[in-house]
């Protein structure tokens, strides 16, 4: 769609348009990257309802996607078993090794993944990636080191708007809103 894709250089939308699959963080991306814990130590995490809102159409695409998170935490493994995304690691202390698997796993091309991250532990993974994406709340020396920062900052649709790109690089933009 010609309104998302004037956001981008004519770089990021042909990155987008080979793109096959969408791997996230979850800290700092599909959340703020607070973490609150009650009383009782249960954790609690907000999470955007708009980024959730678009995983079934990436699904209705053959986008793949799923988590690749630092952090094990059950609002995690919760939200990402309610938006059914493709897997949830969790605990990861060697991203790369795992992105490496994933795309070995599901017969990619590393040009053909997203990964969008926000943290020091994300930066190899971003020099694998066919578009490597931050939110525009990180710190600069992230933001240098990726492809695309994003407008929204993390867990404020970060996932969304990437899938929006994406999807209207690929040209499945307009299918979406035809319903």
């Amino acid at each position: 769609m010609k309104q998302i894709l004037a956001k981008y250089t004519k770089e990021q939308v042909k990155k987008a348009s080979n793109i096959k699959a969408i791997f996230f963080d979850v800290d700092g991306v599909l959340s703020e990257g607070k973490i609150i814990y009650d009383e009782t130590g249960k954790e609690i995490k907000n999470f955007n309802v708009k980024d959730g809102q678009i995983i079934s159409h990436l699904r209705k695409a053959g986008i793949i996607t799923g988590a690749i998170s630092g952090r094990e935490s059950g609002a995690t493994t919760k939200r990402c078993a309610e938006l059914k995304v493709d897997f949830c690691h969790q605990g990861i202390l060697d991203k790369a090794s795992t992105f490496e698997k994933l795309v070995e796993h599901y017969k990619l091309k590393a040009k053909e993944v997203v990964f969008i991250g926000d943290d020091i532990n994300d930066l190899v993974v971003f020099r694998r990636a066919g578009l490597s994406v931050c939110p525009a709340d990180t710190f600069d020396y992230i933001k240098d080191r990726v492809d695309l920062v994003t407008f929204a900052k993390g867990g404020n649709g970060v996932l969304r708007e990437v899938a929006d790109l994406v999807l209207s690089a690929r040209g499945e933009f307009e299918k979406i809103l035809k319903v």
